[in-house]
């Protein structure tokens, strides 16, 4: 097995976990919207970020 082949391997796997990173995220974000409805993720988004800062 070639180096060259290993990388763009690895790069495709880089690539899709990428992808279903930002799909789960999506996914989870959508649920808590239409568990909890959108103001009460804006307030906690926000409520989140004043601590932090």
């Amino acid at each position: 097995m070639s180096i060259s082949l290993l990388l763009s391997a690895l790069a495709l796997v880089a690539v899709l976990a990428l992808f279903a990173a930002i799909f789960i995220g999506g996914a989870v974000y959508v649920g808590r919207v239409r568990r909890n409805g959108t103001e009460s993720v804006l307030a906690g988004a926000r409520r989140h970020r004043e601590l932090r800062g």
